[in-house]
């Protein structure tokens, strides 16, 4: 299962801190961090946030780990040792099987041709309330944020970002809203006219049950996140949406359901 590729990519992180040693990814980018993270500046991420780190912390690879701690797994699968973090374990296994899967259903040459239908939720109401947002390729950030701003009533008084998977205030794609970049005005961070869904897909190989993340008001967070819930191939977007009367849309982009709460 688990390829030299992905041994060499996720080491273990070796440190006095805590019960059990956890497993960095090294090629998450850690350069591009807002300036409001509290992570410190180490080697790429560790896969969980179930303890801090230290910079007094040795990285090797799992083969010399398990020759160093005397058991004999030498590769990513089945069950974590005792030594390891079990939740970062099994992040590495389940990267490991999607990259399997996306192999076999040629993920790699669709990725950036696409579109995606996002279920968008607010962390700690995601069963009291959703919006599913069909994007196009060539949908910017701007038309998203347009969108999710009807839904979640988001005023401009407030800083929001987006960035992928669960990472809110630690985004590594910093993408702010066009008039807020005047505000915040720091070359870390990226406008939302810049960059397209079809760039973040490219970046991050966003398919299906892949995550975003918005985060608004960065001195008391909201955040918010949605969930890719279907894959679509151009085509497929426009028999959608000829069927379907968008509850709103832009010119790329359509939210097409929802769950409200009940009054």
């Amino acid at each position: 299962m688990t390829d030299t590729a992905t041994t060499d990519r996720f080491v273990i992180e070796v440190s006095q801190v805590g019960t059990v040693d956890h497993i960095v990814d090294l090629e998450a980018d850690s350069a591009n961090r807002s300036p409001y993270t509290s992570r410190q500046d180490l080697p790429g991420e560790k896969l969980c946030d179930r303890s801090t780190r230290s910079p007094a912390s040795e990285y090797i690879t799992l083969r010399d780990y398990a020759n160093w701690k005397g058991f004999d797994k030498r590769a990513f699968e089945g069950d974590a040792p005792d030594e390891v973090c079990s939740y970062c374990w099994t992040a590495v296994v389940e990267h490991a099987e999607r990259g399997e899967q996306h192999e076999r259903d040629g993920v790699g040459e669709r990725i950036g041709t696409v579109g995606y239908r996002l279920r968008w939720k607010q962390k700690g109401r995601a069963h009291e309330e959703w919006y599913d947002i069909v994007v196009r390729p060539e949908t910017t950030i701007t038309e998203l944020d347009r969108l999710v701003c009807r839904f979640t009533t988001l005023d401009d008084l407030h800083l929001r970002m987006y960035g992928l998977e669960d990472e809110y205030m630690d985004s590594t794609l910093n993408v702010i809203p066009d008039h807020q970049f005047t505000a915040v005005n720091d070359p870390a961070y990226t406008t939302a006219s810049e960059m397209t869904v079809s760039d973040i897909a490219e970046r991050a190989t966003l398919w299906e049950g892949d995550r975003l993340s918005m985060v608004c008001d960065f001195g008391t967070p909201s955040r918010y996140y949605c969930i890719v819930k279907e894959v679509y191939d151009p085509e497929e977007i426009e028999n959608l949406l000829e069927k379907r009367d968008p509850f709103a849309a832009t010119e790329t982009a359509a939210i097409i359901d929802e769950k409200r709460p009940q009054q």
